[in-house]
């Protein structure tokens, strides 16, 4: 199978929360529509046309660069903006809003997904998993998307918990990702290649220069970690907390479901389990919620044995979670939905797939259509359908 081969196929149509009026108020909304663009470049670029502050701009989520994204923006109306028009993106007035539209300003997201280059002996098996989906739903995980900031399997919020602030500190100054610029993966190579004698290097990249800076003068690894910018310490915490958020769900199915409907499938930290099915009792011995591990956390004895193996899995405990005090980090208890259940959920007919067909291979492609709920992962549902 073959997602998001064009922008059209992939499309999020953001559901939002905000009352909007056709009365004037403080605020105008648009729907920008945008594709081959993030959010923020699509927001930046507003701004700078309209000569106005992006901050100015309001919008309640990030929408995925590689699809066609349409979501709601807010800009103050005293700028008088009846409309846009710019290479990949657009906005289309639609009304007015007393409050700027803000982080969290939605209910969910709907997805209409094409997916392609399916065997026609694919096909049986999606079918038969799509049929389950709108009773048994799938495991609400955190997909790839949520761990960017881990490279190489190394997470620096489990280095924090550890005290490994050296580590931590190496990972983020020296460690890459292939498609970050050339002169930062350049600058990071000279990094590690000069690790041992920091005093003798010279970094042009301001972030990077503040770290190593702090760490010669106070010879304190904690003391550097603290200049990395705040909301990427946050992004390093939040990444192990969903990893072992998405283990112990993995724990609860294995405890739960017959292994014999369990089956894996690859992400990008390691691999998720989803199941064909699900009998009543099966349901009965999934809890509605897990709690996400921290130190404040109050668990059942159910959950906390699956919490337990977890961690003894990761070689931490449930006291090393308590890093506000030194580091200025916390890992906060947060309930989860343990099941992912789309709404509206519809499956097409499988119809040629005009791309990946050549000659005597003949491939289909399938439309999947459904709403989620906001903090959730399509991609989770479409790994689930097509075990992919």
């Amino acid at each position: 199978m073959k997602l998001k081969q064009q922008p059209s196929d992939f499309i999020v149509e953001e559901v939002s929360s905000v009352p909007i009026s056709p009365e004037r108020e403080e605020h105008t909304v648009f729907l920008l529509e945008k594709q081959e663009v993030d959010t923020f470049d699509a927001v930046r670029r507003i701004a700078g046309k309209l000569r106005i502050s992006l901050f100015e701009i309001g919008y309640a989520g990030l929408k995925d660069k590689h699809a066609v994204a349409r979501q709601y923006v807010s800009i103050p109306t005293k700028y008088n903006v009846r409309g846009l028009k710019l290479e990949s993106l657009s906005l289309t007035l639609v009304g007015h809003a007393q409050k700027k539209i803000k982080i969290g300003d939605l209910t969910g997201n709907r997805f209409i997904i094409t997916v392609r280059d399916l065997k026609p002996d694919e096909l049986k098996d999606v079918m038969a998993r799509a049929e389950t989906v709108p009773r048994c739903g799938v495991p609400n995980y955190f997909d790839s998307q949520r761990f960017g900031s881990v490279l190489d399997h190394e997470f620096i919020g489990k280095m924090i918990i550890q005290k490994n602030y050296e580590q931590a500190v190496k990972q983020y100054l020296t460690m890459y990702q292939k498609s970050e610029p050339k002169k930062i993966k350049d600058e990071k190579r000279r990094i590690l290649v000069q690790w041992n004698d920091l005093a003798g290097i010279r970094v042009f990249n301001k972030a990077f220069s503040l770290v190593i800076k702090e760490y010669l003068k106070t010879h304190s690894w904690l003391s550097a970690y603290k200049r990395i910018p705040a909301n990427l310490r946050e992004m390093y915490v939040n990444a192990y907390q969903s990893y072992l958020w998405n283990e112990c769900v993995k724990e609860v199915l294995r405890q739960g479901v017959e292994a014999r409907k369990l089956y894996s499938v690859e992400y990008s930290i390691g691999a998720l389990l989803f199941y064909t099915g699900l009998s009543e009792e099966e349901r009965k011995k999934i809890p509605l919620t897990f709690l996400s591990v921290s130190e404040t956390a109050v668990f059942t004895e159910a959950e906390q044995r699956i919490v337990d193996a977890v961690l003894r899995k990761e070689r931490v405990a449930i006291p090393d979670f308590d890093i506000e005090t030194e580091t200025g980090n916390f890992f906060k208890a947060r309930p989860r939905n343990v099941l992912l259940m789309p709404t509206d959920f519809s499956v097409s007919s499988p119809a040629p797939d005009e791309i990946n067909s050549r000659g005597n291979v003949q491939r289909q492609k399938l439309q999947v259509s459904f709403t989620l709920p906001k903090g959730s992962y399509a991609t989770i549902v479409t790994k689930g359908l097509f075990a992919h």
